[in-house]
């Protein structure tokens, strides 16, 4: 009974001194509590009669957004109005018309008067006049970032409080008026590309060449540091990264003074694409397909250093922007090695005509011949995607032969992969022992043949160059029943 009445009177005596102890010795979740409980909403304005948003900046530039049909213009010194990149425009608004604090330093300013300059308010660093057609007024006062926080001091002109707002709030008004005008984005088409230079940091440099065969068909050849068929996946792979590309922000012009501080000066990586001139086309932000002549031209972007963990600096143009950095993944971490073919007889999505295989026991000879199916009005038929739907007629050796096994057999070489990577260069020292020339409907031609090397293995030359060894039962478990001689 001693003991628990001790006990008790400890209990009683700490929640009594609990206060002061919380005062003196505030814990870390104590903290955090308190900063979420804080949140609240001063005010939400009415959107529907916003008028404009003037933002000033501590370096004395000011600009001027007029919000009309809900969107923003930028208000030229003349009197013309500009749209702004629309990507911006929701998270200004918001934070012009929603005023959102995450914390209160004080509901009194008179109480931290004298530390209002070590805050950033006084002068603010940013300043936001808030119109509304009405005649109302909100002024928005947005200061230093709170030490150990993300937040950034905050005032504003209805009530004599301080506070503290998030970070997207601060971000919203801290772009200049060159930022936020749109970005022309350099167009570039998968089916009009015939050349691509990439210079990397990891994989040095290295030279594709590309050809259009048939509707979203592309077959790429890696042309320096050697000539060797490219993967159809990782050809696939970097068109649509360049077909995707979207430059960001716009920063500033690139000049001899400040191309060290973007990291121009030693580049992750440098990307030179040309296109042909031609048609291409493309679907719209409403969703319509639109086709667009476009004429010759040379696109080049020049990657430089990395801006934290999701953006890298590209030159385009004569100008800076921000990039995505998982938009560019591809063309910044390109390696020759990682596009060679480890599966030559796979000619991709490109419709296969021919296959002509010779051995020491004879000639296979497949022939694929296509034809546009007509429906019973008359029209071609297209796949879900708008492809045209063919009908196919194959022969082997003269012979008819299925749809289904032609297609077993264009699947079956496609899966027929190299065993290995040869040491150094290597030259065949007798007669091929087998060889095999594809041919695609747009008129690609690709030549396999494979040479003795040891017991196990044949040196194999794709149109006549030697950068892999294949097992040596590997075509006639590809061809199966159809192997020459068999």
């Amino acid at each position: 009974m001693i003991i628990v009445g001790a006990a008790v009177a400890v209990a009683t005596a700490f929640v009594l001194l609990l206060p002061t102890i919380k005062t003196r010795f505030p814990s870390q979740l104590a903290e955090s509590m308190e900063v979420d409980l804080t949140y609240k909403t001063l005010e939400t304005g009415n959107v529907n009669v916003l008028d404009s948003i003037t933002v000033t900046h501590e370096d004395g530039e000011t600009y001027t957004l007029l919000y009309r049909n809900e969107e923003l213009y930028l208000q030229r010194e003349d009197g013309d109005t500009e749209i702004i990149n629309d990507s911006y425009t929701s998270e200004i608004i918001a934070a012009a018309t929603e005023i959102c604090v995450e914390d209160t330093v004080t509901e009194d300013v008179s109480e931290v008067s004298d530390h209002l300059a070590d805050m950033g308010l006084e002068p603010p660093e940013i300043t936001v006049t808030v119109g509304y057609a009405n005649g109302r007024e909100v002024e928005i006062r947005l200061g230093d970032e709170v030490p150990g926080t993300t937040y950034h001091y905050y005032r504003w002109s209805g009530d004599d409080g301080v506070y503290m707002c998030d970070c997207g709030t601060y971000e919203a008004f801290e772009y200049t008026a060159h930022m936020l005008l749109p970005v022309e984005q350099p167009s570039m088409a998968p089916a009009l590309i015939d050349h691509v230079t990439l210079n990397t940091k990891t994989g040095g440099e290295m030279e594709c060449a590309f050809v259009s065969d048939g509707e979203n068909a592309y077959a790429g050849t890696l042309v320096a540091p050697f000539e060797y068929p490219m993967d159809s996946d990782a050809v696939s792979t970097l068109l649509n990264a360049l077909k995707n590309f979207r430059l960001g922000t716009k920063l500033e012009a690139v000049t001899t003074e400040n191309q060290a501080q973007y990291g121009f000066d030693d580049p992750t990586s440098v990307v030179v694409v040309h296109q042909q001139a031609g048609l291409h086309s493309e679907v719209d932000s409403d969703g319509v397909l639109q086709s667009e002549q476009t004429g010759e031209e040379t696109i080049r972007l020049t990657f430089g250093a990395k801006n934290g963990d999701f953006f890298y600096y590209c030159q385009y143009a004569g100008n800076c922007y921000l990039v995505s950095s998982f938009l560019v993944t591809t063309l910044v971490n390109a390696d020759a090695d990682d596009y060679l073919s480890r599966a030559p007889a796979d000619m991709g999505s490109a419709s296969v005509t021919s296959i002509v295989v010779q051995t020491g026991g004879g000639t296979l000879d497949v022939r694929a011949e296509y034809t546009e199916h007509v429906l019973e009005n008359n029209d071609i038929e297209t796949d879900s995607d708008g492809n045209t739907v063919y009908d196919v007629s194959v022969t082997a050796n003269g012979e008819a032969m299925t749809t289904d096994a032609f297609n077993t057999l264009v699947e079956s070489l496609g899966q027929m992969t190299v065993s290995g990577r040869l040491s150094g260069q290597r030259q065949p020292e007798e007669a091929a022992r087998w060889q095999m020339t594809l041919t695609t409907a747009g008129g690609l031609t690709r030549t396999l043949a494979a040479y003795p090397m040891d017991a196990f293995n044949d040196l194999l030359t794709v149109d006549g160059e030697a950068l892999y060894y294949i097992n040596s039962e590997a075509i006639r478990i590809a061809l199966a029943e159809l192997y020459p001689g068999d």
